[in-house]
């Protein structure tokens, strides 16, 4: 009977971990880059950028400290997150890279930036991929925002296909269009006396399955969704200060709606989901975005 009670014992301990286990390791890394494109490979579908910044925070303060950190300089290539990419990058370009699940091998995040003074995080014009992976603001004061609804008739896990991602474009501390988008779709801003204007693509999407019927609490892997941004630069560029991620832009009244909008979409995952650092592996300054 002793035995028994400590085989049950060891099992119930083994359980324990498991449970702490498996969270830990669904969520894969992402690594933020910064450098400049050495070549494109349209047949292969891939990039390679000389990476000689890498992007993190320090959580040992009262709030974050997020910045660029100089590393040895690599060339990294990885898959791109849409074709548009190869119409867009050039060897010797500036770019803001991000990779999931390891060094290279995939961008999730590309954006084209260019250096900004008294702006730590750089400026983009182009962003292709996922805008919530990189730490990279919009050029001439635009800010933008998206959240993706699930379709909950096609789930795998944690993560849905997306039915719609409803995007928030801001002009400073004005949102100045918000729309909801089915892949595929595109939205497009002009209404500034300053020829600049903004063109928005939802290519696809992924959003968490945890608001569907029966999908409560499921743990797995962080959805990824990919648009295609471009931003025309006002004649007199602003430089004001950016939202790290594009997050954290001010708000006001709405002033471009559309009428018969879907419901609001599901509120993408805090970032924070209780994962030890350790667990994944990792060392160093690292950031994990909004799942």
């Amino acid at each position: 009977m002793k035995r028994n009670s400590s085989i049950l014992i060891v099992l119930l301990v083994l359980v324990m971990l498991t449970a702490m286990i498996v969270p830990a390791t669904a969520v894969l890394q992402e690594i933020m880059y910064r450098g400049q494109v050495v070549s494109v490979n349209q047949s292969g579908g891939t990039l390679t950028i000389n990476a000689g910044y890498q992007y993190g925070c320090n959580y040992s303060g009262a709030t974050p400290k997020c910045t660029w950190d100089q590393v040895p300089a690599s060339n990294l290539t990885g898959t791109v997150p849409d074709p548009t990419a190869f119409n867009v990058f050039k060897a010797g370009d500036p770019v803001a890279a991000t990779s999931i699940g390891g060094p290279g091998g995939t961008w999730i995040g590309l954006a084209k930036i260019y250096p900004t003074p008294g702006i730590e995080n750089w400026l983009g014009t182009d962003i292709i991929g996922d805008p919530d992976s990189l730490p990279v603001g919009l050029a001439s004061d635009y800010y933008f925002s998206f959240e993706t609804a699930p379709e909950c008739g096609n789930c795998t896990g944690s993560v849905c296909n997306a039915r719609y991602a409803d995007v928030t474009l801001n002009s400073t501390d004005m949102t100045v269009l918000r729309k909801n988008l089915t892949p595929g779709e595109t939205a497009f801003y002009n209404g500034r006396n300053d020829n600049s204007s903004v063109l928005i693509k939802f290519v696809k999407g992924q959003a968490l399955s945890d608001t569907c019927p029966g999908m409560a609490g499921m743990v797995g892997l962080q959805p990824v969704s990919v648009f295609t941004i471009h931003v025309t630069q006002a004649i007199a560029r602003p430089h004001s200060p950016v939202p790290s991620r594009n997050s954290g832009t001010p708000t006001s009244a709405v002033q471009t709606t559309v009428p018969g909008s879907p419901p609001p979409a599901a509120t993408k995952a805090p970032s924070d989901l209780g994962i030890p650092l350790a667990a994944l592996g990792m060392t160093g300054f690292l950031m994990f975005r909004k799942g």
